[in-house]
């Protein structure tokens, strides 16, 4: 099946140590889709294209808006489309879940989508980040600098992106996400070609995660058996990531 890479940015910072972004409701800002083989991808729009789909405050979408991303996602599992995050399943989906209120229909999306990294941590029990697995196999690395408003750079990062939006540079940080699906999907496709994922640990070591049978959604994940983590002193676990599907977060206005 054709896979289609989905990724968004929040409208508020989530401080420094910060482990349980519930607490700040950090709401969606904007997203991204790109479809395998269909050239650029997709954006959603900013709050001087369609003022109507954000709140005035806080600059996130509105419930409407989010619930018009739920349903362009739908649409495109509909259309035969894989989804597939480097970390959905932990945050974009959950995030969307509480911003859109549909949280059973965000769930489902979720179970059916492949989340690389979730992949990747079930299997060897600790997450990695993107950037990682982009140069681990090769590929160009996240997008440090992107056009903004007037077509001026902008240095721009995963943290960054709130306050930018907060500040009116909405061009910067839809560039910044649409550059994150770009690669997300371009590391899924390279992953299913050579049937691994490679990166190198922070000890220098270099480490492989065989994919056999390709990338599996969550839903297969979550079966696979607990890997040994009794070297690591604090392990994650696999609840952290899908706690969230099993009530409803807190919806917003």
């Amino acid at each position: 099946m054709p896979l289609a890479a989905f990724d968004i940015e929040i409208a508020q910072e989530i401080p420094d140590g910060e482990t349980d972004w519930t607490r700040i409701r950090p709401g969606v800002s904007c997203a991204a889709v790109a479809l395998e083989g269909m050239g650029d991808p997709r954006t959603t729009a900013d709050p001087r294209g369609e003022p109507g789909l954000f709140d005035p405050t806080t600059h996130a979408l509105t419930r409407d808006g989010a619930s018009h991303l739920v349903d362009a996602l739908q649409e495109a599992v509909r259309d035969g489309y894989t989804l597939v995050t480097w970390n959905g399943v932990g945050f974009d989906f959950p995030v969307l879940a509480e911003q859109s209120g549909r949280h059973e229909e965000c769930v489902k999306l979720a179970m059916a989508s492949v989340d690389m990294m979730f992949h990747l941590f079930c299997v060897k029990g600790h997450p990695l980040a993107l950037d990682s697995a982009l140069v681990g196999m090769g590929l160009e690395g996240k997008a440090k600098s992107v056009k903004g408003e007037g077509g001026q750079p902008v240095e721009v990062s995963g943290k960054d992106a709130p306050r930018l939006w907060q500040a009116g540079q909405y061009s910067a940080v839809l560039a910044y996400c649409a550059a994150d699906v770009r690669r997300t999907l371009a590391l899924a496709l390279e992953c299913r070609k050579l049937g691994y994922l490679a990166w190198t640990s922070r000890a220098g070591k270099r480490n492989r995660l065989e994919l056999p049978g390709g990338w599996l959604p969550a839903r297969e994940c979550l079966k696979l058996p607990e890997p040994d983590t009794s070297w690591m002193s604090d392990p994650p676990t696999r609840v952290r990531y899908v706690a969230w599907m099993a009530r409803p977060t807190p919806s917003s206005a």
